[in-house]
């Protein structure tokens, strides 16, 4: 997976690491989408700091793999530990729905930080980018880059994630506004980068005109960026991605990714603490908070307004 810091192999493996060395404050967990996701470690890293900054007791806990069978195992065990609030990633749908409604009848507050569960309402506040405008952004991007002409596609995660479905769903829209481009419609990765790599090289053996992919998240655009430098594309079939990572920035470098609509996940994990802590002491609570990206390329990603949006590997100080 990625360079990971000693904290984040334990969420792997379900152990959890404390980010604010004890004390008497609230016990709050987040339970991530993915262990050793450079998004998902942001978003941590962000509710670590805000968490010891107002002094609550954190953890984070993740399965190895995007799906609601490693994550709700993995949510049942922290509701039996009895948190006073629970940041969640939630599988969309209705998957994680049972185990959210148990931890909100214990009295546990429960927050949605990125994605949502089909029952919004188990949530006191739900911290996310607005993924139906980073796919438009993606589009818009994306048509550009190919001059406004030619065939295009989307490697989707998998169907019923709130975040890549909104992503796609607005990519789609846009882009069938480009009367000179073809959308030859999406393949699907399953969150794995080599199902990505292989189903990229079916269309593109299909299409050798291929002008260019949205890659809905990290695993896609990782596995699309292997199958252009399989088929030693670079620079001919264009990439727009969602999220970094170590591989990802350096494709960008290297020229295979051209663009990447970057979220702001460390933003995202000290708001979801905020609103935990209001939601515990009574006050009020925001119910949807929306989080800002940018668009970064090979030509803008080391300028201070668009390097802070870089993911982490790991938690300074973890």
């Amino acid at each position: 997976m990625r360079r990971t810091s000693l904290c984040a192999l334990a969420l792997a493996v379900l152990t959890g690491c404390s980010a604010s060395g004890g004390g008497d404050g609230y016990k709050i967990t987040y339970v991530q989408g993915m262990a050793g996701n450079p998004f998902f470690t942001s978003l941590t890293c962000g509710a670590q700091e805000r968490a010891k900054e107002l002094g609550v007791r954190f953890d984070a806990q993740g399965g190895k793999d995007y799906s609601p069978q490693s994550q709700t195992p993995i949510l049942n065990g922290v509701i039996a530990n009895e948190p006073d609030a629970i940041v969640i990633s939630p599988m969309a749908g209705e998957a994680m729905v049972p185990a959210l409604s148990k931890a909100k009848a214990a009295g546990v507050k429960l927050v949605f930080a990125d994605s949502v569960a089909a029952d919004e309402s188990l949530a006191v506040s739900q911290i996310a980018s607005d993924n139906y405008a980073g796919g438009v952004l993606a589009a818009q991007t994306l048509a550009k880059q190919i001059g406004d002409k030619g065939k295009v596609m989307v490697m989707g995660a998998k169907p019923g994630i709130s975040t890549t479905d909104a992503r796609q769903k607005g990519f789609e829209e846009e882009i069938g506004k480009h009367a000179g481009i073809t959308y030859l419609g999406p393949q699907y990765s399953a969150s794995q980068p080599a199902t990505a790599t292989s189903k990229f090289a079916a269309v593109l053996a299909a299409n050798a005109d291929l002008a260019g992919v949205f890659a809905v998240s990290t695993q896609e655009v990782e596995g699309v960026a292997t199958g252009v430098q399989n088929a030693t594309k670079s620079g001919q079939v264009q990439i727009v991605g969602f999220d970094t990572s170590d591989p990802i920035l350096d494709d960008v470098r290297n020229g295979v990714v051209q663009s990447l609509v970057v979220q702001q996940p460390l933003q995202m994990g000290r708001d979801a603490i905020d609103q935990a802590v209001a939601a515990l002491k009574g006050e009020p609570t925001t119910p949807k908070i929306s989080t800002p990206f940018v668009v970064l390329t090979k030509d803008n990603m080391q300028q201070p307004d668009v390097a802070k949006f870089i993911y982490k590997t790991s938690c300074e100080g973890a």
